[in-house]
C-alpha cells in the first residue's frame, strides 16, 4: 500500500512538473492584446480597493470574472507585471487539467499537446481556468457514472466542480449548470432521497453568493463589448478553433477579413481535420460502446445544453460565441483521442489515427505559438509610437481600446505615461482633419461594412505603418510628416 501512494505520489509531481515545462514553453513575450490590456492594467493597482473601483468604472465582462481578475491583481504583486509573468497565472491551472483526468490514459499527452489549449496556456485570460475546471467536472461526472443506486459517489464533485465554473466566469456558469443536469439525468434516483438534498444544502450559500453577485453585474449592466453580433458562422469556428486545426489554417485576422480564405487552404486543412475527426470517433464509438444509455444521455445533456443557450443568446444579444466560450468543454474534445490511443495497440486503424492527430496538433501548436500570422495585435508597439507622436506634439486619433495602453504607458513612464495617454481620450480631435495620425486597431470591426482605405485616402491620409492587428494613417499634410 505505501509503495502504490508512493508511486502515485511520484507520478502526480512528474506530471506536475511535465505540465508546468510544456505551459512555461507555450508562454510567449508577445504584445498583450485588448483583452489582455484591461486585466493586466487593473492588476497594477495598488490595493484590492482600487483594483475594484477601477474594475467598475473600466466596465466591460471583466467583472464577471472575479476569481481570475482578483487572483491576477495577488499574482502580479508577487511574481510582477511583464507579459510573459502576468501570463505565467494560467501554470497552476494547466497542472489543475492535466492532473484531474490523469487515471485516463494519455490524456496527459493529448492535452499537452492541445492546440487550443496552450494557445490560451499564453493568453492572460480566465481560459485555462475554465478548461481545469471542465476537467475535474469530467472527473465528477465519472465519478457518478461509476457510483451505484444507494450511494452518492460523486456527488460532492460535481457541486464543487460546478462552483469552480460559476467562479470563472458568467459564460461559465452556463457550463455548470449543464454539469449538474447532466449528472441528475445519470442518477434520477438522487432527486427521490432525503440524503441528496441535505448533501446539496451545504452548496445553498455559496451558490447563493455567487448567483447574487452574477445578478449584480447583469442589473449594472455590465457586459462583453460590442462584437458585430453572434451567428453560425462564429459558432462553427469555435468548434474548428477547438479542434485544433487554427494552427494549421489561416490565422484570426485572416477568417475576420473573409472567411473564404480558408477555401485556399483546404488542400492541407481538410487532411488534417479527417485526421483529428477520425481520432475523435474512433475514442467516442468506443465509449459509447462501454457505457450505459443512461450515462450517454447525461453526458450528452451536460455538453450540448449549454452550447445550446450560448448559441441562442448569441443570435438574440451582439454577443459572439467563439471557440474560448466553450472552453469548459475541452474534455468532450480531448478525452475520444486519449481513448483512441488507448485501444491503439487492438487496432492498426487506431494507432494510425492517434498517432498522426498528436503530429497534427504538434504542427498546429507550434504555428500558433511561432507563427508571425498568427501574432495578437500589437498593442506594445503602437502604444509606443502614439507617446512618440504625443511628445511631438502630434494630434492623434486612437481608434482602439485604451486598457492595453494604459498598461503599457504605465510600463514605459509610471502614472505620468498614463496620464498623458490619457489626452487621447480626453482630447480628442474633433474630426480627422484636425488629426496628424490615426491609429486603428481591427478596422474590419470600426469599419464594419466600409471600405475604410477609401475613407481613409479620401481624408487626405495615406497608410504609414501596419503592426499586427493595427493601421497608422498619417494625414499627407501633417508638419510632422
Amino acid at each position: 500500500m505505501k509503495v502504490s501512494r508512493s508511486r502515485d505520489l511520484i507520478g502526480i509531481l512528474l506530471l506536475t512538473v511535465l505540465a508546468l515545462a510544456v505551459g512555461a514553453a507555450a508562454i510567449s513575450h508577445q504584445s498583450l492584446w485588448i483583452d489582455e490590456g484591461g486585466p493586466a492594467f487593473k492588476s497594477l493597482m495598488p490595493t484590492l480597493k482600487d483594483w475594484w473601483q477601477l474594475s467598475l468604472r473600466m466596465r466591460g465582462s471583466d467583472v464577471q470574472m472575479p476569481v481570475y481578475m482578483a487572483s491576477l491583481w495577488a499574482w502580479e504583486k508577487l511574481v510582477g507585471n511583464s507579459e510573459y509573468a502576468l501570463r505565467a497565472i494560467n501554470l497552476p491551472f494547466l497542472a489543475i487539467m492535466v492532473l484531474a483526468l490523469r487515471k485516463v490514459r494519455f490524456w496527459p499527452l493529448v492535452c499537452l499537446t492541445s492546440p487550443f489549449v496552450l494557445y490560451y496556456v499564453g493568453e492572460l485570460r480566465p481560459y485555462t481556468m475554465q478548461m481545469a475546471a471542465g476537467a475535474c467536472a469530467a472527473a465528477a461526472l465519472a465519478r457518478v457514472i461509476r457510483s451505484r443506486p444507494g450511494d452518492f459517489q460523486g456527488l460532492h464533485a460535481i457541486f464543487a466542480s460546478a462552483f469552480f465554473l460559476c467562479a470563472c466566469s458568467l459564460t461559465a456558469a452556463v457550463w455548470a449548470g449543464g454539469l449538474v443536469l447532466g449528472a441528475l439525468v445519470i442518477r434520477p434516483d438522487w432527486l427521490k432521497t432525503k440524503g441528496f438534498w441535505l448533501r446539496a444544502l451545504i452548496w445553498l450559500a455559496p451558490a447563493l453568493a455567487i448567483g447574487g453577485y452574477y445578478a449584480f453585474t447583469l442589473i449594472e449592466g455590465y457586459r462583453a463589448t460590442s462584437s458585430g453580433g453572434g451567428g453560425l458562422l462564429t459558432l462553427l469556428f469555435g468548434f474548428y478553433e477547438m479542434a485544433g486545426l487554427l494552427g494549421v489554417g489561416p490565422s484570426r485576422n485572416e477568417l475576420r477579413a473573409s472567411p473564404m480564405a480558408l477555401l485556399s487552404q483546404l488542400p492541407w486543412v481538410l487532411p488534417a481535420a479527417l485526421i483529428l475527426f477520425a481520432a475523435w470517433a474512433f475514442g467516442l464509438r468506443d465509449w459509447l460502446r462501454d457505457s450505459p444509455r443512461r450515462a450517454r444521455l447525461g453526458i450528452a445533456i451536460a455538453v450540448i445544453s449549454p452550447v445550446v443557450i450560448l448559441a441562442t443568446v448569441g443570435l438574440m444579444a451582439d454577443f459572439r460565441v467563439l471557440g474560448r466560450h466553450l472552453s469548459p468543454a475541452i474534455p468532450a474534445v480531448l478525452l475520444p483521442m486519449a481513448l483512441c490511443l488507448a485501444g491503439a495497440s487492438a487496432s492498426r486503424s487506431r494507432l494510425i489515427a492517434g498517432a498522426l492527430a498528436i503530429l497534427v496538433s504538434l504542427v498546429s501548436a507550434s504555428s500558433l505559438r511561432f507563427a508571425g500570422k498568427h501574432a495578437r495585435d500589437d498593442f506594445r508597439a503602437a502604444t509606443s509610437l502614439a507617446l512618440d507622436a504625443l511628445k511631438k506634439k502630434q494630434a492623434v486619433f486612437w481608434q482602439a481600446d485604451l486598457g492595453t495602453p494604459y498598461y503599457y504607458s504605465y510600463r514605459a513612464g509610471g502614472w505620468p505615461g498614463v496620464h498623458a495617454f490619457q489626452t487621447l481620450y480626453s482630447n480628442t480631435p474633433s474630426g480627422t482633419m484636425f488629426a496628424d495620425l490615426i491609429f486603428i486597431n481591427r478596422p474590419d470591426i470600426g469599419y464594419r461594412n466600409r471600405d475604410h482605405r477609401k475613407t481613409m485616402q479620401q481624408a487626405a491620409f495615406e497608410l504609414d505603418t501596419s503592426l499586427s492587428g493595427f493601421e497608422i494613417w498619417r494625414n499627407r499634410y501633417s508638419p510632422g510628416k
